[in-house]
């Protein structure tokens, strides 16, 4: 019997430190000479920041090119501007949600696309998906679904079911669903769902979770996978970014994919790019797409570049933490910076509550006090003692003065993506 392979590109995931950073300073000079000739909207900025592309030659050099902010840079600008090749070359278009504004198109040329195949296939072979699997892709994004595919698994269309969850949970039964992938808060949801329709998740065909797009609290994950015997990783990317990262069988951080893109962390207000270990912003500059240049692009993602050790699994990229939310949902309390995930750690521990929460912003600039609406369950009859429970938890936890509201179950509704977790309630102006 032919042994199995353990890497999806043995080459790539294995190369010398030395060899992969030569690897990606030759990619960054080519990236940045191309975005500089064959682009309007580089050649302005580089102008501006009086940097040419004879300037960068070393990674350290990449701090003298200009950040790229979404929505006041990319989303702004005409589509035609941001090419770097002919319209024609163009074959797909994919947008981010379009959440805080209007959606930012974002092109990929046909070698762009044969290039992202092998980098979402490449992501799932790292979390442990191999040909052999039945995969049902939940976010709706068709480069996932295309990336199993490549890889050579079976996948469930998204299709199948028509959107309805009891009939995708009964067709994933039927042909024995192996790798479920899913917003990470949704996976609960589905098998929660799953056993009120008599289905036995924990002794069924389900092995593996693939989550992505949203930061969820560890103590969740090792819930989900102790009551459901099934393996939860998270890997990472975004649609205008295609695969950064993705986590192996030793589960310590995501391997990002340093020869496909180069990753910094910044303070989200000062710009200052932070040294490993430090929890900030994430700034990505890819280094394979043909007709979209991203270079030196705040994601609005917060996570670290965690330092540098060698991996079990064999892989040799640096890893990144999770990633635990976006910026703009940074919530300033007394000094301290909360995330929504860290409300989850505590909701996660405490039997009585459930999911369901939302962060209360009632005036701009930092809080006194957290203000959260939080879910409970039936079971949980005394709200009182409850709150004085939750409240102190955010007190030992978080360091943080809070004032939690207690609704019933399904107050907040249910969620079919993204769940709302900041609410604000005073007028910006």
């Amino acid at each position: 019997m032919a042994k199995e392979r353990k890497y999806w590109d043995e080459e790539l995931e294995t190369m010398s430190l030395d060899n992969l950073r030569k690897l990606q300073e030759k990619r960054l000079q080519e990236t940045v000479s191309r975005a500089y000739e064959k682009t309007r909207f580089y050649r302005q900025k580089f102008d501006d920041a009086g940097v040419k592309p004879q300037n960068i030659n070393t990674l350290d050099d990449l701090q003298k090119l200009p950040l790229i902010r979404s929505s006041e840079d990319f989303r702004k600008a005409p589509i035609p501007d941001r090419l770097a090749v002919p319209m024609e070359e163009v074959k797909y278009l994919e947008s981010s949600s379009g959440t805080t504004g209007v959606p930012m198109a974002v092109l990929w040329s046909g070698t762009d696309w044969k290039n992202l195949m092998d980098a979402e296939a490449r992501a799932r072979w790292t979390l442990g998906t191999r040909p052999s699997d039945v995969v049902h892709v939940l976010t709706g994004f068709p480069c996932c679904q295309m990336g199993y595919q490549h890889l050579g698994a079976m996948v469930m269309a998204f299709s199948a079911g028509r959107g309805v969850l009891d009939n995708q949970i009964r067709l994933g039964q039927m042909v024995g669903v192996s790798v479920l992938e899913y917003l990470p808060s949704l996976v609960l949801k589905y098998f929660e769902r799953a056993t009120e329709m008599g289905y036995d998740i924990k002794n069924g065909s389900i092995r593996l979770i693939s989550a992505l797009g949203e930061g969820w609290a560890e103590a969740y994950k090792r819930r989900v996978e102790a009551e459901y015997d099934v393996i939860f990783r998270t890997l990472y990317g975004s649609v205008d970014a295609g695969l950064i990262g993705a986590q192996c069988e030793s589960g310590k951080g995501l391997h990002t994919f340093l020869d496909l893109v180069i990753t910094e962390i910044i303070d989200p207000e000062t710009e200052e790019v932070l040294s490993p270990g430090q929890e900030g912003e994430l700034v990505i500059t890819l280094l394979w797409p043909e007709a979209t240049p991203i270079i030196r692009y705040r994601t609005g993602d917060v996570t670290k570049i965690l330092p540098y050790e060698p991996c079990s699994c064999g892989r040799t990229h640096p890893r990144m933490s999770m990633v635990r939310g976006r910026a703009v949902q940074i919530t300033k309390v007394k000094g301290e910076n909360i995330l929504p995930i860290d409300v989850e750690e505590i909701i996660a521990v405490i039997p009585e509550l459930a999911s369901d929460y939302q962060i209360i912003v009632d005036k701009p600039g930092e809080l006194e006090v957290l203000k959260v609406k939080m879910e409970y369950k039936p079971e949980a009859k005394d709200q009182k003692a409850l709150k004085r429970k939750v409240e102190d938890a955010f007190d030992k936890d978080l360091g943080v003065e809070s004032d939690v509201e207690l609704i019933p179950i399904g107050t907040l509704g249910r969620e079919k993506f993204k769940a709302t977790r900041v609410v604000k309630t005073y007028n910006e102006k």
